[in-house]
C-alpha cells in the first residue's frame, strides 16, 4: 500500500521550523521507505469556482400592519351613534386598543388605520393620541376621500407601508369589525415560510352557508378556490379578515378605483399566492350587539386562563358566579350578585342587591337597588331605576329607565326616558 504523509506549516519563524526538522526527516524516511511526500500546496481555489456574495445590507425591516375601519357608525348601533365602533369599549378597553395590543406583541412598529368617514368624532384624534401614549406605537390615519374597499384602502396605503418602496417587509392587515385571539406571529411565520404573496387567517363555521367558504390544501395550506354562500358543504373554512401579505401584493390591486378583497384573493389563489392558516381560538365578526356579546364571552373564557388578575372574585358581601370584569375605579353594593360573562365598566354604580347576568355596563352607567339586568348592553351614563326588569335590551348613551319597569328586548337610542313597559320588540327613538 502507498500512504502520504501532508504537513503544512505556517511561517512561524526560524526556531519552530528547526524543531520540527525531525518530523521532516521522518516524513523523508516514510517517503523512501513506504510512500512519497506530498510537498505542501497552497491553496487556492480552481479558476472555475465560484463562491456567494457577500450577504447585501438588510432593508429597512420595520414592521407595519393596517386596521380596515370603513365607516364609524355603520353597525352596533345604538352604541355607534355616540361612538365609533373601534373606540366602543370591549372588556374596559376599546376595541381598538385590543388590536393594537396584540399588534404590538408581534412585533408591528407602525400601524396604519383607515377609514373613509367625512366627518371624524371629536373624541377620535385624542383617543388616537392616547393610544400612541399608552403603547408606544406609532399610529398614522390614512383617510379616504370615497370608500375604496377592502384591497382598495391597502392600495391608498402603499406609500405608507413600504416608505415609497424602500421596505419590503410583510405586513398584517386586520379588519376593524374582528376580534378573535390574534395569533399574529404564528401567521407572520407561515408567511415567511411559504413566501408567497398573501396567507389568510381562516377558522371554522358550522353555518359556512352563510359566507363565503375557503377551500384549501389540507396538507400545505395552500388556498385552492372561494366559493360564495355554497348550498351544500364543500367547506367549514371561513375568511376571518386577517392577512399577512408582501408587499409584492400591491401591482395586481387597481389604482383608483374601489376594490373589494374579493375581487383579489380569488386571483391569487388561482396564480398559488395565496395560503391559509387556521384559527384554534375563538373568532367573532362585530355586526351586531348579540355577536358583541358572544365575544365579551369568549374573551373572559380566555382571560380566565391568560390573564386571571382582570377578573373578579367574590368578595364580602358580593357574590361573583363564573367570569365577571370589574373596572377598578367601580362601586358595587352588598347583597349584589354578578355574572356569569359581566362587565362592569369604569365609574359605574350598582347599588344593594342588584343581579347582573350577561350584560356589559358601560363607563358611567348606574343600576339602582335590586335591579335586574340580564342579556343586556347598558349605555355610557344610562340610569336604571329601582326594581326594574331589563332583559334582552340595548340602551344607548344617557338613557333614564324609572322605577319597577319591565324592558324586554328593546333598542333605545341615546337620550330617551323609559315611563312604560316594554314586554315585545320594540325600537325607541
Amino acid at each position: 500500500s502507498r500512504e502520504a504523509v501532508v504537513v503544512c506549516l505556517p511561517p512561524l519563524g526560524s526556531a519552530l521550523t528547526s524543531w520540527c526538522q525531525p518530523l521532516f526527516r521522518a516524513a523523508e524516511r516514510t517517503r523512501q521507505g513506504r510512500g512519497r511526500l506530498c510537498r505542501p500546496r497552497p491553496l487556492s481555489p480552481p479558476a472555475s469556482a465560484s463562491f456567494p456574495p457577500p450577504p447585501r445590507r438588510a432593508r429597512n425591516r420595520s414592521m407595519k400592519a393596517i386596521i380596515l375601519v370603513g365607516g364609524f357608525s355603520t353597525q352596533l348601533r345604538p352604541l355607534t351613534l355616540t361612538l365609533p365602533l373601534p373606540l366602543l369599549e370591549f372588556c374596559n378597553e376599546t376595541l381598538l386598543s385590543h388590536q393594537l395590543r396584540a399588534l404590538k406583541e408581534a412585533g408591528i412598529s407602525e400601524v396604519i388605520v383607515c377609514y373613509h368617514e367625512y366627518l371624524v368624532p371629536k373624541a377620535w384624534d385624542a383617543a388616537i393620541r392616547q393610544l400612541q401614549k399608552e403603547l408606544g406605537i406609532s399610529i398614522t390615519c390614512s383617510h379616504e376621500e370615497q370608500a375604496m374597499g377592502t384591497a382598495g384602502a391597502i392600495k391608498n396605503a402603499e406609500e405608507l407601508i413600504t416608505d415609497g418602496g424602500k421596505n419590503e417587509s410583510p405586513f398584517i392587515v386586520v379588519n376593524a369589525d374582528v376580534l378573535c385571539s390574534y395569533p399574529l406571529k404564528d401567521l407572520l411565520r407561515a408567511h415567511v415560510k411559504h413566501g408567497r404573496q398573501g396567507t389568510l387567517l381562516t377558522t371554522r363555521t358550522d353555518q359556512p352557508s352563510h359566507y363565503g367558504v375557503v377551500v384549501s390544501d389540507e396538507r400545505t395550506g395552500r388556498v385552492l378556490h372561494f366559493v360564495e354562500k355554497p348550498e351544500t358543504f364543500v367547506s367549514d373554512s371561513i375568511n376571518a379578515g386577517v392577512y399577512a401579505f408582501s408587499p409584492s401584493i400591491f401591482p395586481r390591486i387597481p389604482a383608483g378605483r374601489p376594490v373589494s378583497m374579493n375581487e383579489v384573493l380569488p386571483a391569487m389563489a388561482h396564480e398559488e399566492h395565496l395560503h391559509s392558516m387556521l384559527l384554534t381560538g375563538y373568532w367573532v365578526k362585530l355586526t351586531t350587539t348579540s355577536s358583541f356579546m358572544e365575544a365579551v364571552k369568549a374573551h373572559l373564557e380566555i382571560s380566565r386562563f391568560l390573564t386571571p388578575k382582570l377578573l373578579s372574585s367574590s368578595s364580602e358581601g358580593v357574590t361573583m358566579k363564573g367570569n365577571v370584569m370589574v373596572h377598578p375605579t367601580a362601586k358595587i353594593g352588598r347583597g349584589c350578585v354578578l355574572g356569569p360573562a359581566v362587565v362592569v365598566g369604569a365609574n359605574c354604580v350598582v347599588e344593594d342587591g342588584v343581579r347582573l347576568e350577561d350584560s356589559t355596563l358601560m363607563e358611567g352607567a348606574r343600576v339602582q337597588s335590586h335591579a335586574l339586568v340580564k342579556d343586556s348592553l347598558v349605555g355610557w351614563a344610562s340610569d336604571i331605576g329601582r326594581w326594574c326588569f331589563v332583559t334582552a335590551s340595548v340602551l344607548g348613551e344617557r338613557v333614564k329607565v324609572q322605577d319597577t319597569l319591565l324592558i324586554n328586548s328593546a333598542i333605545v337610542l341615546p337620550h330617551k326616558r323609559l315611563d312604560a313597559n316594554i314586554r315585545k320588540p320594540e325600537i325607541v327613538i
